[in-house]
């Protein structure tokens, strides 16, 4: 059987959908994939359905057919190929079209099946003459390599290394990805296959524990897929503004509940899945990110799944306010050793990063800060009630060395330990051989 032409329909009027189903219908070397209402949602669906052929509307409200042809040509190439429509003969709105490379325009009010089926042979000879350039492209352009690209963008996105927004996007548009969306979630998902060494057959688990897992997702809520290493993967599920937040928790433990029964039920492969808060800005994934392995990491046998924001709290805000308030206290509570940020981030199951960087936003003080200036509280505590010499006071408070001590020191007291002996000698009870 011959391969059909795929076509997408963007039209914001239902009746003009109808009326093209109706006589794409009768074209049997033609088959419609999906149809959007609007040109953002007609982007997101070029992304899903890789269709040969769009007929898209001129005028359309949130992106018109103008600018998707130009943003589908940034991020997706030369196809799909645009067949143009429009309400009235808008000769310089049908140039422009042209001239972006569109295969034809039709003037709606004359739309027949006649003029319809020859827009669409002119379309499908440019999708011929595309796909054959694309044939003769060098293999750094292939699928393979695409894909290649955009697991280091997806993986650098991950890792907060773009806070510049300009450079995010540009990357982006390189790897022709979509991130113009209202809501992300990331899972982060741990396979139990760390016993098996035989490296092709740990791949091979690996590979097809995430082809299951991811397709069994997909089919509950669209989403990127990033591989970290054998045994980690993770999914950034995107949704619209229309959609609660609620309800697409609901949905994705919903896939990751499937997935985890028929993975293990096919490969005898156990999975433990990690679920982020939603967040709203793309550059703010790496959070939800960090939220997802920390909540990974309390995932167990009873509890396969684990949400975020039920470890620290349903309210994100006061739930992360309670994790905050935790770390101070475990701070408070050991200043007696030397509570480096990468040592505090394991205890509680956080990365460096992510505990430095919601630290600052919550506590409203730096991590180091909070920690030099609770451990100079307790050093003028011992300095001037206990029988210990300033070399003795660095030493219990897990200093480096008694001069990084007294560099502290003044660096929050704003002068040097002795001078604040000096300062306090008139104090009754103060011990003669303090200094």
């Amino acid at each position: 059987m011959e391969e059909k032409y795929r076509i997408l329909i963007a039209d914001d009027e239902p009746l003009v959908q109808i009326g093209l189903k109706t006589m794409l219908s009768e074209l049997p070397e033609y088959e419609v994939v999906g149809n959007a209402s609007n040109g953002k949602e007609a982007l997101r669906l070029i992304g899903e359905l890789h269709p040969d052929i769009l007929i898209s509307d001129i005028k359309m409200p949130v992106m018109n057919g103008l600018e998707l042809m130009e943003e589908a040509s940034k991020r997706f190439g030369s196809l799909p190929v645009f067949i143009m429509l429009t309400a009235y003969e808008d000769f310089e709105m049908a140039r422009r079209a042209l001239s972006g490379d569109a295969a034809d325009y039709l003037v709606k009010i004359e739309l027949s099946r006649g003029s319809l089926k020859k827009a669409l042979e002119r379309a499908a000879k440019k999708v011929l003459e595309h796909s054959e350039k694309r044939e003769r492209e060098p293999m750094d352009m292939t699928k393979a390599s695409l894909d290649g690209f955009r697991q280091k963008f997806l993986v650098r996105l991950l890792n907060h290394v773009f806070t510049d927004r300009a450079s995010f996007q540009k990357q982006a548009d390189d790897n022709r990805m979509d991130f113009s969306f209202n809501r992300y979630i990331v899972v982060y998902g741990a396979l139990g296959i760390k016993d098996i060494h035989d490296d092709k057959r740990l791949l091979t688990l690996y590979t097809s524990s995430l082809n299951m897992a991811g397709g069994i997702a997909e089919r509950y809520a669209p989403c990127y897929r990033v591989t970290n290493d054998p045994y980690h993967f993770t999914f950034i599920f995107y949704f619209e503004e229309n959609t609660a937040v609620a309800d697409a928790m609901e949905q994705i433990v919903d896939a990751l509940g499937n997935a985890i029964d028929m993975i293990e039920s096919y490969f005898s492969v156990e999975l433990r899945f990690g679920i982020g808060t939603a967040v709203s800005d793309p550059l703010d994934i790496h959070t939800s990110f960090e939220e997802a392995k920390a909540a990974a990491d309390r995932a167990d046998k009873g509890s396969p799944v684990r949400l975020f924001s039920h470890i620290v709290g349903s309210n994100r805000r006061s739930g992360k306010d309670r994790l905050i308030a935790s770390i101070q206290k475990y701070i408070e509570e050991n200043l007696n050793g030397r509570l480096q940020l990468n040592e505090v981030a394991e205890v509680f199951g956080l990365s460096p990063a992510y505990l430095s960087s919601i630290f600052k936003k919550n506590a409203e003080i730096g991590f180091s800060e909070f920690v030099n200036t609770k451990k100079i509280e307790k050093a003028k505590e011992l300095l001037l009630n206990r029988d210990m010499k300033i070399y003795e006071v660095s030493d219990a408070l897990g200093f480096e060395s008694s001069y990084y001590f007294s560099r502290v020191f003044k660096k929050v007291e704003g002068m040097s330990p002795r001078d604040y002996i000096n300062s306090k000698l008139q104090s009754p009870g103060l011990p003669p051989d303090i200094v």
